[in-house]
């Protein structure tokens, strides 16, 4: 929802308490979201119209608002003028206007930041200095559809770094200054002026101000409270020594902002040997320590995961070795690899990995090995429905206080027959269970599940260590809850019950 809003000048009182959460991200556009550069429009005008173009023309235009584009151009030629322009000359200055303007282009980064921060709850606006004309870029491309509040300084008549244009924002918003961060590539209009409100501004550019980014996709891994949680040249703790970053490759804007934000990291190892690891921010910040037990649960059950570890940052990241070898594709099962196959469907049947799919697994095949990545939608099998206004859902022990009564609120469950006969097709075409690749593929299954029943009681430890500091939410958004007492129960039930769940009739043919 877009919202533009006039307002008039208003006295406003100076914040003292900075410690507090931050709801809204305030973004600058020319420079910080958009590239487009207007001295060479300026320069051309100045040589068309054999003028020098004053600073304070330029200013005076930032706050004039006009009915029309056509009107407002007018009105921005007549106050670099001094006097009203000719139509031949406002046509000319169109065509030269509109070719500008046609080079705009959003900043690599920008818009799967504004993606992750809208998804995470935050208010998003903008606050800008230009004239009327250039504005329309900003809607070209797009970007109007991320922000909550925009205000122009023309249309609101107040520049950047009158405290009324900063002020201005957060009564659209109904915040405090305090609650709000400010990203800009201007120093002063940017970072001095939200700072004089105690605003958290982050500088994106070199000047010297005590917190910057060089580019605004490094902003994909700053905390709402400017701490970097990572950048180049620092350093890590790894599984097996130290890593230090020496490059962040993010992954193309295309990939990026829906969910996770994911870079592929280049660093080398305290002995000075390259590595290369692949990091995750993940939307929910609790989903870290899920994805971080599943590839601990997996590797017990002997199914090969990347390594994981986290970061020692106030909002971890998680760290994961690359996969080997190719993504699966079609017609890729054989006989050679179909006990691989059975050991990892095992293995996400126990630990309920609803998104075991062949779009998150890799086939090395030479060594037959599977990999599977992407763990974060584990341990979750029993949807609830749960009153959020009733009872905090975030705690285990609130959820097990439902004692019997916990078959009533649960609407159904992830690992349903079908579930399981649909994961398993994604792999496995064939339906012949006398056929040397299926059971090989039972084979596996039947490996992981006796395996399982050798760690139970350590599986068990890991989790309920990880239930005890309350680590464990799981669960889709609208379904998001704690994993609690009978989430275990559930899961060790089916290291003791659920082998022979693989050799039903119903997971082999269609139920009519």
């Amino acid at each position: 929802m877009v919202h533009t809003q006039t307002l008039v000048k208003t006295p406003w009182v100076q914040p003292r308490n900075t410690q507090v959460e931050k709801r809204v991200a305030i973004f600058d556009v020319y420079g910080t979201l958009i590239n487009l550069e207007t001295r060479p429009l300026l320069r051309k005008l100045a040589r068309y119209f054999g003028i020098r173009i004053s600073p304070e023309a330029l200013r005076q235009s930032m706050t004039l608002e006009f009915a029309n584009d056509r009107a407002a151009l007018a009105g921005f030629l007549e106050t670099i003028l001094g006097r009203d322009a000719t139509p031949e000359e406002i046509a000319h200055t169109e065509g030269l206007l509109s070719a500008h303007l046609a080079q705009a282009e959003v900043i690599r980064g920008v818009e799967p930041l504004l993606a992750f921060l809208h998804r995470r709850g935050l208010k998003l606006a903008v606050l800008s200095n230009v004239a009327q004309i250039f504005k329309k870029p900003f809607y070209d491309l797009g970007l109007d559809r991320y922000f909550d509040v925009i205000h122009w300084s023309s249309d609101t008549g107040h520049r950047k770094p009158m405290p009324e244009a900063y002020m201005g924002v957060c009564q659209a918003l109904d915040v405090t200054p305090q609650e709000c961060m400010f990203f800009g590539d201007d120093a002063k209009n940017d970072y001095d002026g939200p700072l004089n409100l105690h605003m958290r501004p982050i500088h994106i550019g070199t000047a010297p101000r005590a917190e910057s980014v060089n580019h605004i996709s490094e902003l994909l891994w700053t905390s709402m409270s400017a701490e970097p949680l990572l950048r180049s040249g620092q350093t890590v703790e790894t599984d097996r020594g130290t890593f230090t970053v020496d490059k962040i490759d993010q992954l193309n804007d295309k990939d990026l902002g829906m969910y996770n934000v994911v870079a592929r990291v280049y660093g080398h190892s305290d002995t000075g040997a390259p590595q290369v690891w692949y990091a995750k921010r993940f939307l929910d910040p609790s989903s870290v320590h899920v994805e971080l037990t599943a590839h601990e649960l997996m590797a017990l059950l002997g199914v090969t995961v990347p390594r994981a570890f986290l970061t020692d940052t106030s909002e971890p990241i998680l760290f994961t070795s690359p996969a080997e070898g190719e993504l699966w594709r079609d017609g890729d099962c054989d006989a050679s690899i179909a006990e691989e196959v059975g050991a990892h469907a095992a293995a996400a049947y126990i630990i309920s990995n609803a998104d075991w799919r062949p779009r998150n697994t890799f086939l090395r095949k030479d060594s037959g090995t599977l990999t599977c990545i992407d763990l974060e939608h584990c341990l979750f099998d029993r949807i609830l429905t749960l009153s959020r206004d009733e009872m905090n859902v975030n705690d285990p022990k609130a959820i097990d206080a439902l004692g019997i009564q916990t078959p009533l609120f649960t609407r159904s469950r992830v690992l349903s027959s079908g579930a399981v006969r649909r994961a398993r097709r994604c792999f496995l075409k064939n339906e012949d269970r006398s056929s040397a690749e299926i059971q090989r593929f039972l084979k596996g299954w039947e490996r992981t599940f006796e395996l399982a029943a050798e760690k139970k009681q350590v599986i068990a430890d890991i989790i309920r260590k990880r239930m005890d500091a309350g680590q464990l939410i799981v669960g889709t958004r609208s379904h998001r809850r704690a994993f609690a007492g009978i989430d275990l129960h559930d899961l060790l039930e089916r290291i003791d019950l659920g082998k022979p769940v693989m050799f039903d009739d119903e997971n082999w043919s269609e139920v009519k």
